[in-house]
């Protein structure tokens, strides 16, 4: 590959990351959420996902953030909640307290 065309690559990508960083938006006025685990269940076991607020209270906002655009889409959400982890097929999204551990 020619220098050229690397240098056209490399430029392209970093346009791209920039203009999803500046399309990204979030919502600094959330509720604040009580900390819980969320888990993916899947056929092989349950997977930690998300802002792990339980064991990092510093992580709350992001924690919001998560819990209202990901997880559960509430009338203040940027966007939908992921439909296809609260469908009944394939991988689903649960949750526990914060004492539980399942990994």
């Amino acid at each position: 590959m020619s220098k050229t065309v690397k240098s056209l690559f490399l430029l392209s990508a970093i346009l791209v990351l920039l203009s999803a960083a500046v399309t990204s938006s979030a919502d600094p006025g959330l509720g604040t959420v009580p900390p819980h685990r969320h888990w993916i269940a899947t056929s092989s076991g349950m997977v930690q996902v998300g802002p792990r607020v339980c064991d990092n209270p510093n992580l709350q906002s992001a924690f919001n953030q998560f819990h209202n655009n990901i997880h559960v889409a509430g009338p203040t959400s940027i966007g939908t909640a992921a439909p296809g982890l609260h469908n009944g097929t394939g991988a689903e999204l649960t949750f526990t307290g914060c004492s539980i551990t399942l990994t």
